[in-house]
């Protein structure tokens, strides 16, 4: 059975972990130019060495993004980086610009994948690209499974599609919204997400411009039969808890399935729902997106989970001592995610600072001790229902 790749977001070194650790198969990072999210941390160059021997101790893989559309002098400056990161391991370069695909055809031995920013939807567009060293295509969103089965068995290629995350408006990210009303370029970095604001014309008003989620775990039966070569979740900037949660849940559904099992989708929506969100839509996975696909509320759905923290430490049988993000009261119901897809109740009756001393209350951007648990390992991530009379009951991701 075919078993496609699960690729995730890793704004920074932090996050990248934390998508290896539950489940990714593929990571993709930015270094500090050359990208599409410059208000993202991003990677220096030792983090971008430090994260491909994390991944690859683990068996995964690493892409940078070099996807932004450069002038002259900035793609004057990308040979000088490549050489800097030539020893690092880098799996692949996302890659938009014709320029920079050129570039780093020249100037180092990095397989090139093509951005979803060039906007490749069709076989003629894949096989030019293919010509040009190309080895992965990132389909643009309008694409639906079918056709890209179609695109990659006509022109030979590996492709990629867009799973789960926030949805552009315009073709591929091609936006220029937000250059006329901040004066940030979409297409260097600087998008504002125009689309998402509240605009008026004559009698009418709302959200027009502004798409629904895109959220794909139903269709993984459907990815798997197409053979579709890689999953794409969306978004750098979101919380290392995104990254935890959207990774293990499309895991979950593929390995399922692998086994010949069916997944729990309504349990899969349900841990999925627990992140902000703009309702989902299956966007063009399926067929065109639809009037349906628009979001016309100006609410995003509030995530029902908190961060807590992550694990620094723990001493078998005895304690952990955990990173708080977020405040902690004796008693409350904190839970711990697992990269084997159970989510299980910690004992938090008594919590202690590092020196032993009784708290009623930690604070965030501090360490804590709790006691122990048989499944507890070093940096996983811990989350607080912010209703705390439901979810006291531990739960199975997997079938």
């Amino acid at each position: 059975m075919f078993r496609p790749e699960i690729l995730a977001p890793a704004g920074n070194l932090f996050k990248l972990k934390t998508a290896v650790r539950y489940g990714a198969d593929a990571v993709y990072i930015a270094g500090r130019q050359f990208g599409l999210r410059s208000a993202a941390e991003n990677f220096t160059v030792d983090e971008i060495r430090e994260g491909c021997r994390f991944a690859h101790e683990h068996g995964v893989k690493v892409y940078i993004v070099l996807n932004g559309f450069l002038f002259d002098d900035e793609l004057g400056q990308l040979p000088a980086f490549l050489e800097e990161v030539k020893d690092a391991g880098l799996d692949a370069a996302i890659v938009s610009d014709l320029g920079v695909v050129e570039t780093v055809r020249a100037c180092s031995q990095i397989p090139i994948h093509l951005s979803t920013q060039a906007s490749a939807l069709n076989i003629g567009a894949a096989r030019f690209w293919k010509s040009r060293g190309v080895t992965r295509i990132v389909l643009g969103r309008e694409v639906t499974i079918e056709q890209a089965a179609a695109i990659k068995r006509e022109a030979g290629v590996e492709v990629e599609l867009f799973t789960h995350g926030a949805m552009c408006m315009a073709f591929s990210g091609n936006c220029t919204i937000s250059n006329y009303t901040a004066g940030r370029d979409s297409n260097r970095g600087g998008c504002i997400q125009s689309c998402r604001f509240h605009y008026s014309y004559g009698q009418h008003s709302g959200n027009f411009l502004s798409s629904k989620d895109l959220e794909g775990i139903k269709q993984m039966p459907r990815f798997m039969e197409h053979e579709i070569d890689s999953l794409k979740i969306e978004g750098r900037m979101k919380s290392p808890l995104y990254v935890a949660t959207t990774v293990r849940a499309y895991a979950a559904a593929r390995d399922a399935i692998m086994e010949g099992l069916p997944p729990d989708f309504a349990q899969l929506h349900t841990e999925l729902n627990t992140m902000s969100h703009r309702d989902y839509t299956a966007g063009n996975l399926d067929g065109p997106a639809g009037a349906d696909s628009i979001y016309l509320s100006n609410d995003i759905r509030n995530n029902t989970h908190d961060m807590l923290g992550h694990i620094l430490e723990k001493k078998q049988g005895h304690y952990i001592a955990v990173w708080l993000k977020n405040p902690l009261k004796p008693g409350e119901n904190v839970q711990l995610l697992t990269p084997s897809g159970e989510t299980l109740t910690l004992d938090t009756q008594t919590i202690r600072s590092l020196s032993g001393e009784v708290l009623e209350r930690a604070n965030p951007n501090r360490v804590i001790l709790l006691n122990d648990h048989p499944k507890a390992e070093k940096d996983l991530l811990l989350r607080k229902p912010k209703d705390d009379s439901t979810d006291r009951n531990s739960t199975l991701l997997t079938a």
